[in-house]
């Protein structure tokens, strides 16, 4: 970081001369291209690339583009100046012309890595990769053992999601004075990008022992063992991410979604709140709590914390999702058909909510708008057993006997060990007069279920009596 007084003793200049005079004088001179609107004493290289390290120090880096202008025109062989141009440019986002500074002053000084590096970053900030890489490697070859060009190299293929790349760099700064720290962190977000979870975590410990009270490490940390599902070391590792920063809210945030996991739901809700105290304007911990809320049945508690999270982004279909399945368990079911087709109109292709709205269209008698919905969740995801059984019903409903018994054959593939398909089918055959399908459908079922054997006769010979008497007999004679 550049060094310079807010106050400089510049020979020459005036006493009790304001910088912002200075700047705006430097300002004039070169939208008017003229060194003469500068004082005398200003015209100096010195002074302007005093002048220039004093607005990147404070980061007023438009300014220090004019300063830095001025003294690449004072001095146009000078690397220094072209190469603060460049990084001025570059800060406010004017990358061709930062390029073009840097690379001015690469000409200047071909062996800088200083410069080099510059514009490898500003290349891969500028989304030209193919450049970049061409200029790490180029100031790896100038000097294959700079641990700064190493590092930036590696940070580099880590943005592209070259994990394995950047991890081989990263490995060869673990010992490093300066970058050790840095490396090990960076190290182990690669390694568990790579799902090499016991070597992300040595990496973060390895932070730890030279950082104990680096809050992001233990954080970091936590998620590893959070994905390696264990909760116990994920929550000791929050909670000391938490000691050391109370108000760290992604610890909060994944503390209470691990305690939901564990069936810990108060906890996970204090933790929940917690986290909304210190950002109450995140969508994700509102539906998070919401979400909680409606598992423990407190649906209008749970409502409202998700019309929090789509107040905050109306674009949150899962909140959409969630308070639609809150009022469905209130049996408000047009409200819930409301929030399901509004956060369809997010994400379309979500299975689960293509379901919850079938299922819904079902309580409302809404028969063939179901069957569409249905249809459009096992076209997105085939796998589901139960959907293909309400799918079942659906068409049992609207009488549509041979694709319904297809439906409940294709349930009970998907779930060999679930008797309600092959109950179902006992239905279905009945309804087409198929009784020898029915009893071998019914043998079935009982052998799944045997414990829930009075309970499948009763509901048939309640619905339709004389037909399930004879099928009853057979079935207690085998």
């Amino acid at each position: 970081m550049y060094e310079f007084d807010d106050t400089p003793d510049w020979s020459g200049l005036p006493p009790g001369l304001d910088i912002d005079d200075v700047l705006d004088q430097c300002m004039q001179a070169l939208s008017q291209g003229s060194l003469e609107l500068l004082d005398a004493e200003l015209r100096f290289p010195e002074q302007l690339e005093q002048l220039t390290a004093y607005c990147l120090e404070r980061g007023r880096y438009a300014e220090g583009v004019t300063v830095a202008s001025l003294w690449s025109i004072v001095a146009p062989y000078s690397a220094d100046a072209w190469h603060k141009l460049g990084i001025a440019q570059a800060a406010i986002g004017n990358y061709r012309e930062a390029i073009e500074s840097l690379r001015h002053a690469l000409l200047c000084n071909p062996t800088d890595t200083e410069i080099i590096l510059h514009l490898a970053e500003t290349y891969s900030t500028a989304g030209i990769v193919s450049e970049a890489e061409k200029y790490f490697d180029y100031a790896l070859l100038i000097d294959p053992s700079c641990e700064e060009a190493i590092f930036q190299k590696a940070a580099f293929l880590q943005r592209r999601g070259f994990y394995r790349d950047a991890i081989e760099l990263y490995e060869r700064l673990a010992d490093s004075r300066t970058f050790a720290k840095d490396a090990l962190f960076e190290l182990g977000f690669c390694y568990d990008c790579c799902q090499q979870y016991a070597d992300a975590i040595t990496a973060y410990d390895r932070v730890l022992d030279l950082d104990p009270y680096n809050a992001d490490a233990w954080f970091n940390r936590g998620v590893v063992f959070t994905r390696c599902t264990q909760y116990t070391e994920a929550l000791s590792s929050y909670d000391f991410a938490l000691a050391i920063e109370p108000a760290h809210v992604a610890a909060l945030y994944n503390k209470g979604n691990v305690l939901s996991l564990l069936g810990k739901l108060e906890a996970a809700i204090s933790c929940y709140r917690a986290a909304l105290e210190h950002d109450p304007g995140d969508a994700a911990i509102w539906h998070n709590l919401g979400s909680v809320l409606g598992e423990m049945g407190k649906y209008q508690e749970a409502i409202d914390a998700f019309t929090e999270a789509i107040r905050i982004n109306p674009r949150h279909f899962e909140a959409y999702f969630g308070r639609g399945t809150c009022y469905d368990a209130l049996e408000h079911y047009y409200q819930a058909l409301s929030d399901y087709d509004a956060a369809l109109q997010v994400q379309r292709a979500y299975p689960e909510l293509w379901y919850a709205r079938a299922d819904v269209l079902m309580q409302l008698e809404l028969y063939e708008e179901a069957l569409d919905s249905y249809r459009t969740a096992l076209k997105l995801d085939p796998t589901q057993a139960a959907c293909w059984y309400d799918f079942a019903i659906a068409l049992l409903h609207t009488r549509q006997y041979p694709d319904a018994v297809a439906a409940l054959c294709r349930a009970a593939e998907l779930s060999p060990t679930w008797a309600d398909p092959h109950f179902a089918l006992v239905k279905a055959y009945l309804l087409q007069a198929n009784v020898p399908a029915a009893q071998q459908a019914l043998q079935r079922a009982i052998e799944l279920s045997p414990h829930r054997r009075a309970e499948f006769e009763a509901e048939l010979l309640a619905i339709l009596p004389a037909s399930i008497t004879r099928l009853l007999d057979q079935s207690h004679k085998e």
